[in-house]
C-alpha cells in the first residue's frame, strides 16, 4: 500500500512540475542557439585576446624574456636542464634593449634595469636611483630589428638564470614547435613574439565553453549559462596574461576543462567514466604548472560529498582518479625522485645585509600580499606594473566575493559540487601565502603572491550567476554589460599605460613599438570597437531570449535547478520503495521484483538500490537530470497540457 501511494505521490510531483507554467513562448532557448552563441562567445573573447597581444609592448609579461629563452632554447636543439642550470641568452638581452624592456647599458631584466610603465604601481622615487620610464626609452623601428637564433643552454656571456626549467616542458616544446614550423628564428623578435603569443592564446580556448559548460551543469538556465561566458572581460588581467608568452596559457586551457570535469562528476552519479575524465584532465594539466596540484583537494571533495554514494564508491573513486592523474602527470614524481622536492627553485636568492628575519611583520605581510593578490587579479598590467585605482579594485573584488557567495546560496541541489570545485581557491591562496611568507621572513621580500595564479580555476566562477539568474533578462544585459565594459576600460587603461599621450595615447609610438603600420593599427583599433559592440549585441540577444522565456517570479530560478530537485527526490523515493519490496518478498521467498516505473524515464535500463550495489561504475545511464530534460524544456510552453 505504501508503495503505491509513494509512487503516486512521485508522479504526481513529476506532472505538476512539468505543467505549472502556462504562457507563451518557452522555458529555455533552444539547444541550436545555445550552442551557437557559445562558439561566438569563444570567438569574440578569443579575438579580444589578440587585440592584447597586438597591444601589449614586446617582453612586458611577467617572465616573458625567460619563458621565449626556454623555448628558443629547446628550438635550437638546447634540451631542458636541470633547475637554475640554464641561463638567458644574450640574444634574449639585446632583443629587450631593442623593444625598450631593459635600458641600454642592463645586464639582466632584474629591478632597475627594467623601464616602467605609466600608471606603475611604485610610489616616485624622491631620491637616487630613479627608475627609467619606458615612455622615454629610445625603440629599434621594426625594419631594424634583430632575431633571435642559436640561444645556447650556457651562453658565455649571459649572467642572469632562466629559472623555467623548474616546470614541465610541456608549454615550451609546443612553442618550440611552433619556432621551428614557421622558421621563426629567422624572423624579426617582435613577429617571433607575435606568433608565440598567438600560440599561446590558442591553448585557452576552453575557458569559454568551460564557463557555459560549469554554469549549466550546476543548474543555471543556458540563457544564463551564456552569461558566466562573459566572465573574463571582468577581469582585464585575464587578456593581458593571456595575450603574453607565459605557461599560464596551458595551465588555464587545461584549468579549465579540469574544472568542467570535476562539476561533471559531481552533479552525476560516479561511474568509471567520471573517474576516467577527472584523472585523466588533472594529469593532463599537471603538465603545466605545479600550482595545479591544488586541484587534488577539489578531486577529494568532489567524489567524497557524494552522499547518496557509499563510502566504498567514493574511496575508489578517489583512489583510482587520484593515481591516474598522478601517472598521467609524472613529471612531479619525477622531482621527488630526483631533486627531492615537488618543484625545485630555479632562482636563487641572496639575503639583503640589512634583513633581519627577526624583523618580520606579520601584519605588513598579509596586508601588502593580500592587497598584491586582489589588485594583480584584475590589472598590474606589464610586469606586475600599471594597477587600477585602489578604490576600483576593491569594488570588482567585493563585487566577485558577493556573487560567489551569492551563487553558493543559490545554487540548490549542486551545493557540494560547487564548494568542492571551488576549494582550490582557498587552498591555492594558503599556499601563496604560506610560501611567499617563508620568501619574506629570510629575504625580507614579498613575492608570488599573484593574483593571475587563480586563473586556471577561472571556470569555477561560473557559478556566481545561480544567484543572479532570479533576476531576469535586464539584470543578465546589466551584469553583461558591465563586464564587457571593464574589460573595455582596462584596455584603454592598459594603452594609456604604455602609451601616454595626447588625447589618450601616443599613437605614433603605439606603431613603432609594435611594428605594425598606422593603417593596421588603426584597422585593430577600430575593429576592437566593432568587436566590444557585438559582444554587447549577442548580451542583448541573450537577454531578451531570456526575458522571453515563460518563467514567472516564483520559478525564475530556472527549469533546469527545479528538475533536478524534483528528480531527486523521486530518485530517492523510488530507491526506498525497491528496498522495502525487494525486503519484503526476500521474507516470503518470493523472487525479487522489478524496480517501480517511472513516466519520466527514456530508456529501459533497471535503475534498482541492489544492481547499483553490485556495479557500482557502470550505470548506462550516468546523465545528469538537466540534460535528461532538455528537450522538455525547449518545448513552447503551450504544448504542454495545463491544470
Amino acid at each position: 500500500m505504501w508503495c503505491a501511494d509513494s509512487t503516486t505521490v512521485g508522479r504526481d510531483a513529476w506532472a505538476a512540475m512539468e505543467t505549472s507554467v502556462e504562457r507563451k513562448g518557452t522555458r529555455d532557448v533552444s539547444k541550436r542557439f545555445f550552442i551557437g552563441a557559445t562558439g561566438l562567445l569563444t570567438l569574440i573573447v578569443v579575438l579580444f585576446q589578440l587585440v592584447w597581444a597586438v597591444s601589449m609592448p614586446s617582453f612586458r609579461g611577467p617572465d616573458e624574456p625567460h619563458h621565449v629563452n626556454s623555448i628558443m632554447r629547446l628550438a635550437n636543439g638546447g634540451g631542458w636542464p636541470a633547475p637554475g642550470e640554464a641561463k638567458v641568452d644574450t640574444a634574449i638581452l639585446k632583443a629587450g634593449k631593442e623593444a625598450g624592456i631593459v635600458t641600454s647599458k642592463a645586464t639582466d631584466f632584474v629591478g632597475l634595469s627594467r623601464t616602467r610603465l605609466a600608471n606603475d604601481r611604485l610610489p616616485e622615487a624622491t631620491k637616487a636611483p630613479f627608475p627609467t620610464k619606458f615612455r622615454n626609452v629610445q625603440v629599434t623601428p621594426h625594419e631594424d630589428r634583430s632575431s633571435i637564433s642559436n640561444v645556447l643552454r650556457l651562453d658565455p656571456d649571459a649572467t642572469e638564470v632562466d629559472q623555467m626549467s623548474q616546470h614541465p616542458p610541456v608549454y615550451y616544446a609546443g612553442g618550440a614547435f611552433a619556432v621551428n614550423l614557421f622558421d621563426l628564428d629567422e624572423q624579426p623578435w617582435d613577429r617571433t613574439l607575435l606568433v608565440l603569443r598567438i600560440y599561446g592564446i590558442l591553448l585557452t580556448i576552453p575557458v569559454v565553453p568551460s564557463l557555459v559548460y560549469v554554469a549549466r551543469k550546476l543548474g543555471s538556465r543556458r540563457t544564463w549559462a551564456l552569461a558566466a561566458g562573459f566572465i573574463p572581460f571582468a577581469i582585464p588581467q585575464y587578456f593581458a596574461i593571456t595575450g603574453a608568452v607565459t605557461n599560464d596559457t596551458l595551465a588555464i586551457g587545461l584549468g579549465a576543462l579540469t574544472v568542467a570535469a570535476l562539476t561533471k562528476a559531481g552533479v552525476e552519479r560516479i561511474s568509471w567514466k567520471t573517474i576516467l575524465l577527472v584523472g585523466l584532465s588533472l594529469g593532463l594539466a599537471l603538465w603545466s604548472k605545479g600550482l595545479l596540484l591544488a586541484f587534488g583537494l577539489a578531486l577529494i571533495l568532489v567524489f567524497a560529498l557524494k552522499n547518496h554514494e557509499t563510502w566504498k564508491t567514493r574511496l575508489i573513486a578517489i583512489g583510482t582518479s587520484g593515481i591516474l592523474a598522478l601517472a598521467v602527470g609524472w613529471w612531479w614524481i619525477h622531482n621527488l625522485l630526483r631533486y627531492g622536492v615537488i618543484q625545485p627553485s630555479g632562482f636563487k636568492r641572496s639575503v639583503p645585509s640589512d634583513w633581519d628575519s627577526s624583523s618580520a611583520d606579520i601584519f605588513h605581510f598579509l596586508t601588502q600580499a593580500i592587497k598584491s593578490i586582489t589588485t594583480s587579479f584584475f590589472s598590474s598590467f606589464g610586469w606586475l606594473e600599471a594597477d587600477f585605482m585602489g578604490w576600483f579594485t576593491t569594488i570588482l573584488t567585493v563585487v566577485f566575493l558577493a556573487g560567489l557567495i551569492w551563487g553558493g546560496i543559490e545554487v540548490g541541489p549542486h551545493r557540494r559540487t560547487y564548494l568542492a570545485i571551488l576549494a582550490p581557491v582557498g587552498g591555492l591562496v594558503l599556499l601563496l601565502l604560506a610560501e611567499s611568507w617563508s620568501t619574506y621572513s629570510s629575504y625580507g621580500t614579498i613575492a608570488g603572491v599573484q593574483g593571475r595564479y587563480l586563473f586556471p580555476i577561472l571556470a569555477a566562477f561560473a557559478g556566481m550567476v545561480l544567484g543572479l539568474q532570479k533576476l531576469r533578462g535586464k539584470t543578465l544585459l546589466i551584469v553583461t554589460g558591465l563586464s564587457i565594459g571593464v574589460g573595455s576600460y582596462g584596455y584603454i587603461f592598459l594603452l594609456n599605460s604604455a602609451y601616454p599621450g595626447y588625447p589618450w595615447i601616443d599613437f605614433t609610438r603605439f606603431t613603432l613599438v609594435t611594428g605594425l603600420s598606422e593603417v593596421t593599427l588603426t584597422l585593430i583599433v577600430e575593429g576592437t570597437v566593432v568587436l566590444l559592440l557585438g559582444a554587447l549585441a549577442l548580451a542583448t540577444a541573450i537577454a531578451l531570449k531570456e526575458n522571453n522565456l515563460c518563467l514567472d517570479k516564483e520559478n525564475a530560478i530556472g527549469a533546469n535547478t527545479r528538475e533536478t530537485n524534483v528528480l531527486e527526490a523521486r530518485d530517492v523515493a523510488q530507491q526506498a520503495v525497491t528496498v522495502k519490496q525487494t525486503n519484503q518478498h526476500a521474507h516470503k521467498g518470493a523472487p525479487e521484483p522489478q524496480p517501480v516505473s517511472d513516466p519520466a524515464d527514456t530508456g529501459d535500463e533497471p535503475d534498482t538500490v541492489t544492481s547499483r550495489a553490485r556495479h557500482p561504475f557502470n550505470d548506462p545511464e550516468t546523465v545528469d537530470q538537466a540534460s535528461r530534460h532538455d528537450a522538455v524544456l525547449s518545448q513552447p510552453c503551450d504544448s504542454v497540457e495545463t491544470k
